[in-house]
Formats: C-alpha cells, sequence, structure tokens
C-alpha cells in the first residue's frame, strides 16, 4: 500500500458566524450510536464536535419522553449539534422554536438517511426527490432558529438524479451555514464507493460556506485523502468511528508530524471503562444498558485476537453482569493486541 500524502495544513479549525471548531474533524450522526456517552469519547479523542442521533420533529412537538432522551447533553461536548428530521415545514420550524427555548445553540436538517421508516414519510433523503419541500423546510427552520444551522444530505435519491450541488445552493441562500456531504446516493444505501467528484462539485457549487465530506473514511489516512481530493473545509466520520474513537486523535497526530500510532492494550481499554461509565450514568434501566453497551464492545474488539469469540458471547447475552464481566476478562487480556 502506499504510504499516504500527509498534508498538515489539511487540518484547521472552522470558524462560523457563532462557533469557531477547534479542527475540521466531526463525529456524524448515527441513529442508535452517537448518543451523549459516545460523542463523549470522540471528543476525548479529539473530535471537535459530534452531531446528534437524528431525532424527530414530530416528537419533540408531541413531547415524546423517548425523543427527549435523544437531546441529553453535557457542557463538556459543547458545541453539539442536534439533528432533526421530518417532512412538514411548520412542524420542523416549532421544534426549532422550541429547542432555541431551551438554548440549543445548533440545529441540523437530516436530508440524507436511507431507512424506509424516513422514506414511507417523506423524510430524510426521501427530500431529494422533492426540492421545493425540502428548501421550505430549509427556509422555516431558519426564519424559526437564531442559532447555527447546518443541513447533512447525500448526493441525491439515485445515480439518475445526483442533486446535493443544486440544493447545496438552496440550503445556503436560505441562510444554511454548514453541510455535510454523504458521497452516496439513496440507492446505494451504504454499498459501494462514496463518490468524492460529487463532494467536489457540492463543495465548488457553495464557495464560502464550508462542507464537510463523509462516506469511507475508517483510516486516519483517509482523512487527508478526502480533503485532498474533494477540496472540503473539513470531515464528517461516522462508522469508521465505532469501536475506534482514536481515528480523530491519530489525524491529528499525523498532521503534527508523527507517526501513525494505534492504541495499546492498556489505552484500549482505558477508553472502554470511560464509555462503560458515561453509558452506567446515562442508562438508569439495566436492560436498556445491557443492549446498548454490548455493540460498542463488540466494535472494540473487531481486529483483536479472539475478537470473534468475544462478540459471540457478548452479543448473544442479555445480562449486564456478564457482559461487563466478559468485556472485563476480554480486553484486560496481555495476549489481545489488535
Amino acid at each position: 500500500m502506499t504510504a499516504p500524502v500527509i498534508d498538515a495544513a489539511a487540518i484547521h479549525p472552522i470558524s462560523l458566524r457563532l462557533h469557531t471548531l477547534e479542527n475540521n474533524l466531526v463525529l456524524a450522526p448515527m441513529a442508535g450510536v452517537s448518543n451523549l456517552p459516545f460523542r463523549l469519547i470522540a471528543r476525548e479523542a479529539g473530535a471537535a464536535m459530534g452531531v446528534s442521533e437524528t431525532i424527530s420533529a414530530k416528537g419533540l412537538v408531541m413531547g415524546g419522553h423517548k425523543t427527549r432522551r435523544l437531546l441529553d447533553t453535557s457542557p463538556r461536548e459543547k458545541p453539539v449539534a442536534f439533528q432533526l428530521f421530518g417532512s412538514e415545514p411548520a412542524t420542523l420550524a416549532e421544534a426549532c422554536r422550541r429547542l432555541a427555548d431551551e438554548g440549543v445553540e445548533w440545529i441540523d436538517l437530516n436530508v440524507g438517511c436511507p431507512v424506509k421508516k424516513f422514506i414511507r414519510n417523506c423524510a430524510g433523503s426521501s427530500l431529494l426527490r422533492d426540492l421545493p419541500r425540502a428548501v421550505r423546510i430549509v427556509s422555516a427552520m431558519r426564519q424559526s432558529f437564531p442559532g447555527t444551522f447546518s443541513v447533512k444530505m447525500r448526493t441525491g435519491w439515485d445515480d439518475a438524479s445526483i442533486v446535493a450541488p443544486e440544493f447545496a445552493r438552496m440550503c445556503v441562500d436560505e441562510g444554511a451555514e454548514l453541510l455535510s456531504v454523504h458521497g452516496r446516493t439513496r440507492a446505494q444505501q451504504y454499498t459501494g464507493r462514496a463518490n468524492r467528484d460529487v463532494i467536489r462539485e457540492v463543495v465548488e457549487a457553495v464557495p464560502g460556506t464550508p462542507v464537510l465530506a463523509n462516506g469511507d473514511i475508517t483510516r486516519a489516512a483517509d482523512v487527508f485523502e478526502m480533503l485532498r481530493d474533494t477540496g472540503a473545509a473539513g470531515v464528517m466520520i461516522g462508522r469508521g468511528s465505532v469501536g475506534n474513537p482514536w481515528i480523530f486523535q491519530q489525524a491529528l497526530e499525523l498532521a503534527q508530524g508523527g507517526a501513525l500510532r494505534r492504541p495499546t492494550p492498556s489505552e484500549r481499554y482505558t477508553t472502554i471503562e470511560q464509555h462503560i461509565d458515561l453509558m452506567r450514568r446515562a442508562f438508569s434501566d439495566p436492560t436498556a444498558f445491557a443492549s446498548n453497551l454490548k455493540k460498542y464492545v463488540a466494535a472494540y474488539s473487531k481486529g483483536m485476537h479472539g475478537g470473534n469469540r468475544f462478540r459471540q458471547a457478548a452479543l448473544q447475552s442479555s445480562d449486564l453482569d456478564e457482559i461487563l464481566g466478559l468485556t472485563r476478562d476480554f480486553f484486560t487480556r496481555t495476549d489481545r493486541a489488535a
């Protein structure tokens, strides 16, 4: 494999109207993953900010308890963006007003999620098939929210309808201050490769507005390749950070001239212990704690000797104490290096 070309200048702050991100590495919104504990772990590892799991605007307006739990935050993670989804401009505007009244400083709109639940409700990437509606939503949210407002999108519905550059211009015209682009269509779901050429087209369509490039960033070196190929202001890292929050730290160290350094077994377990402690505070119900914990510890074990056997045992268990014991026994073994 050819050694990556590391451009130190590729890592830099991003200045916005109300916020300055200390670097241009951002944790992506991921349903069931980017909750408060994981966002704090990513921030500790070097991410400049995180975006919440996507939140139903209708659920917020209706006062849903489960929906409100997704707003859990901590002063330690400022700034944080809360991502909303929906299909009705009035509902999204009302959700923005309520969040502004509660002191929320940054809202992101989801125009990218490809799952069927969103598509059935004309939300997420379904809006890429109805740009007039999408623009009405952007306008209504912007008019209702004085804080930082951003939009996350895919490149289009399918290869025959690549609309991201056009939609990006519309969003900026309506007041969006930052955009992020997952370089896949809705039809691709998470298959194939992210299209960096389209991301570059978005960057060129909105000069002066920061664009974050998202998709296929699984190694620290990918950060620099993505920034070089797209001209984006920064990157948004999603699945590549699950089980590997050190990707942020590694990219920062590479930019500073350091060598790629993987966490030692001791460092890995220290991070896992921190993550477990944060989850213990976030999930008071042992069943919810167990079901959430095992997917993270399974991800942390990827690439480690004996990881398959550990994952099978952990994922099959529903007992919190058993999962904690399996995790401690596996990650404290000295022969588990990745």
